[in-house]
Order: structure tokens, then C-alpha cells, then sequence
């Protein structure tokens, strides 16, 4: 049986909070301004990184993740909020906006995007760090509720992504849908038709094709063989079922 933690369940598998210090991704092409909010961030413990571009920072944040990005605006490659728009695609990760704009269709644009607080610049250090604190503490307040761990496999619902030992893998909404349904019936069958009813909200009318694809895209991310899926595993003539053995 799994467990989400936070929540009251019959299952015995233990919810584990990373004790890791919490990771800050500062996306800042002003060299004297990165080098401040590094300092800053580094002296209260944060693991504090940086991107001077903004395709540079989608690339760390898609490999890597963030517990909160501190995000300039007019970044010389690709605009933050540009950048906002593609990183909501595949992450949830609180977003601070900073920038020299201070009209409101700039703030009311950002935040429309996704943004989760906005600094105009020239900006207190101070000011700012207890923004940071303010949404670290708000996520991991969040993510207590949002975590479903089972052994060797853990659905981060905030993140719509899974963890595999070391390994953070990003999943499409569908893709998500269907393996937090098979999770939450793990070791159980679920039929093809409740699958494809769930996701897309219609009945599957027989053809399962759809489902079928979408399974086997999830199982390029999560299997070690896709070919011979061990997590995975088809149920012919009926479903499928996320084998989960074991304890954590």
C-alpha cells in the first residue's frame, strides 16, 4: 500500500522529507546583482545557484529543479517572461520576478504568466530574502501534502514529476494522470477504459489506442527497458498495474 503524506492512509510506507538545504535558482545576467543575492542567499544556509541566460536556466531547472526561482525580467537571450511561460509548462516552482519595470500591465503581465511575487529594482536584499523565506516556507508546507512514495518510485504532484533514486523525471499532464491513478491502485489492475475515462473524461468507445500510446511514452521515462517493463505491466485483455513490491 502507498502513502501520501499528510494525509491519514492504511499504507506502511514511509513519507521522507529531503533534509537537503533548500535550492535557490538566481536567474540574473547583472553580474554585481548575482553576486550579492548569492552571498546573501549562501549565508542563510540555501544552496544558491546560478544562470546568467535565460535557455541556460530552463535547461538547469529541467534537469536539476529548484525549491524557488528569483527570475530578471530582461535577460539578453530569452525574456523572463518568456522564460516564465515555458518553465509553467513543467514545473510549478515558485517564481519571484525582478526587474527595473514598475508599471502595473508588467506586474499584472507576470503574474498572469505564472509569477508567484514581483521586486522592482532597485530593491532591498532584505526585502527580498524574506519573500524567499516566505514562499519556501509556503512549499514546504505544500509539499508535505503532495508527495506519494513507494518503493524505488515518488510522485512529486507539485513538481507533476517522479523520482527515481537520484533521478528527477518530468511528466506530461496525461502522462501524470495516468501513472497517479495506477499509484494510487498500485499492485492492483485498472482497466484500460477507467484509464482513458479519468484523463480524458469521455468513454474510450473501444479504442484503446490512445491510452496504449501514452502508456508506452510513460514507460520510455520510468523503465529501465521499455521493451520489458517491470514497472508497468500489461494485463491482457483488461489494463495495466504499477508493480510496487517491497518496502522503502
Amino acid at each position: 500500500m502507498q502513502r501520501m503524506c499528510g494525509k491519514p492512509s492504511a499504507g506502511s510506507y514511509a513519507c521522507r522529507m529531503s533534509e537537503q538545504p533548500a535550492r535557490v535558482l538566481v536567474v540574473e545576467d547583472e553580474a554585481a546583482i548575482a553576486d550579492t543575492l548569492l552571498y546573501a542567499l549562501r549565508s542563510e544556509g540555501y544552496a544558491a545557484n546560478h544562470c546568467a541566460l535565460g535557455r541556460q536556466a530552463l535547461a538547469v531547472l529541467r534537469a536539476e529543479g529548484a525549491d524557488v526561482v528569483v527570475l530578471d525580467v530582461g535577460l539578453p537571450d530569452l525574456g523572463g517572461f518568456e522564460v516564465c511561460r515555458e518553465l509553467r509548462t513543467f514545473s510549478q516552482v515558485p517564481v519571484i520576478f525582478l526587474t527595473a519595470r514598475s508599471e502595473e500591465f508588467d506586474r499584472v503581465l507576470g503574474l498572469e504568466l505564472g509569477a508567484d511575487d514581483y521586486v522592482t529594482k532597485p530593491f532591498s536584499p532584505g526585502v527580498l530574502m524574506a519573500k524567499i523565506k516566505a514562499h519556501l516556507r509556503r512549499v514546504s508546507t505544500g509539499r508535505r501534502e503532495q508527495l506519494l512514495e513507494l518503493p524505488g518510485l515518488t510522485l512529486d504532484y507539485y513538481a507533476q514529476s517522479v523520482i527515481m533514486g537520484s533521478e528527477t523525471v518530468f511528466l506530461s499532464k496525461k502522462e501524470f494522470g495516468l501513472l497517479s491513478y495506477m499509484a494510487q491502485n498500485v499492485n492492483r489492475v485498472v482497466s484500460v477504459d477507467a484509464l482513458f475515462q479519468l484523463i480524458w473524461g469521455t468513454e474510450s468507445l473501444e479504442d484503446t489506442r490512445t491510452v496504449a500510446v501514452h502508456v508506452s511514452n510513460l514507460r520510455k521515462k520510468i523503465e529501465a527497458d521499455p521493451a520489458n517493463p517491470e514497472r508497468i505491466v500489461t494485463i491482457r485483455g483488461t489494463g495495466y498495474m504499477l508493480v510496487a513490491r517491497g518496502s522503502v
